[in-house]
């Protein structure tokens, strides 16, 4: 399924909007671009407010590979259902949610505004609406090459607290995933990394990787919990066995979860060289005499 397919299942299979939106074709009248023509046979005892219709931009994001805006207009008859009371609902069943489309990433919203308008049709008098805007944000995976610091962070996790579910990490997403206080999301994404100093043996780098904490609300305490199980350990094993030390930690719960993360780690781990090949001597001792004779 698409992005969009998903966005669709989620609001048509809402009871509380089957309960107040039209019918068309015997499904509720929510429909991707625009609506069908107003004469079009599907419509239920010709009612066809109210009525949702939404589109998603998507395009590139060099850090989150995709981004975007969904765009999502309510409309109602003069005599019908105010789109004030359509709005609370659809933004409850589109935030919170990580969606996740066939051969893409997972997916989630954030509403950004709201706005009221209001037009004036031939056939159905004053229409009032809505147009409800969400920042759409992509989750791809953050693995690259051992040593992996974000694989390694991944891992972690998952061992420690089993009932957190991991972004990336060993399981999947089946079309969508609510986080809730029991059982949060984790992402942990690379922010940045650099060469810190080479030795013969070792060449250490400096990362910083950015955690986004989703707990239905409670991510403070999740916060709380896993700064101070990182600051006790001091250090996580990667994927090679060694070490990835914890030079620094800071926790900011005011920071938001879908774009920039609560939590950020300041990492140091190592990079072993690879042993230089020497060359056999062969017959070495090929023509050395003792003695000068």
């Amino acid at each position: 399924m698409t992005l969009e397919d998903l966005i669709y299942n989620r609001l048509t299979k809402s009871d509380d909007l089957q309960r107040l939106l039209a019918v068309y074709a015997g499904k509720p009248a929510v429909f991707y671009l625009t609506a069908p023509d107003d004469k079009a046979t599907g419509w239920k005892q010709r009612k066809q407010y109210p009525r949702i219709d939404y589109a998603v931009d998507l395009q590139r994001n060099p850090e989150r590979k995709t981004s975007g805006i969904l765009t999502l207009n309510i409309l109602s008859a003069e005599d019908g259902t105010a789109p004030e009371e359509l709005e609370p609902i659809v933004r409850q069943l589109l935030c919170g949610v990580f969606l996740q489309p066939d051969n893409a990433p997972p997916f989630a919203l954030a509403w950004a505004r709201s706005d009221a308008f209001d037009q004036r049709t031939d056939g159905d008098g004053l229409i009032t609406g809505a147009t409800v805007s969400f920042d759409v944000y992509a989750f791809p995976s953050q693995t690259t090459s051992d040593p992996d610091p974000v694989l390694a962070m991944n891992h972690y996790i998952e061992d420690i607290t089993p009932e957190v579910f991991v972004i990336g990490g060993r399981k999947a997403i089946e079309n969508e995933f609510t986080p809730t206080e029991d059982n949060p999301a984790f992402y942990f994404r690379l922010e940045s990394m650099q060469l810190q100093r080479e030795t013969n043996t070792v060449a250490w780098m400096d990362a910083v990787i950015a955690c986004h904490i989703f707990a239905g609300g409670e991510e403070i305490a999740w916060l709380k919990a896993l700064t101070d199980n990182l600051a006790l350990a001091g250090e996580v094993i990667m994927l090679d066995k060694s070490p990835m030390f914890m030079q620094n930690l800071k926790a900011d719960s005011s920071l938001d979860a879908l774009s920039t993360g609560q939590l950020h780690l300041y990492t140091r781990f190592g990079i072993l060289r690879r042993p230089s090949y020497n060359h056999p001597l062969n017959h070495a001792n090929r023509g050395i005499t003792k003695g000068g004779d």
